[in-house]
């Protein structure tokens, strides 16, 4: 199981994102070439993430746990998390 769930997006959400990130990637370019590292490498680091969104379907909003309902282990020992409610 992997640690990280995506969330339901289309085809076109995900061509989105890499045009962000080739946009932010372009901002990144630019501000270094002039010099302007405190604005380059933030929006590297940006761009890098948006790519990884559109590659993975990760979704910003969602945690990177899993999830208390996992699959039971192999030797069918139940697992001890459990949802937690804060309301």
């Amino acid at each position: 199981m992997s640690l990280i769930r995506v969330c339901a997006i289309s085809r076109a959400e995900r061509i989105a994102r890499w045009v962000a990130a080739i946009f932010v990637a372009a901002i990144a370019g630019s501000a270094a070439t002039t010099g302007v590292w405190a604005l380059a490498i933030p929006a590297a680091f940006g761009a890098l993430i948006l790519g990884a969104m559109a590659i993975t379907g990760w979704c910003p909003g969602m945690p990177a746990t899993r999830s208390a309902d996992a699959a039971p282990n192999a030797l069918g020992i139940p697992e001890a998390r459990q949802s937690v409610d804060l309301d």
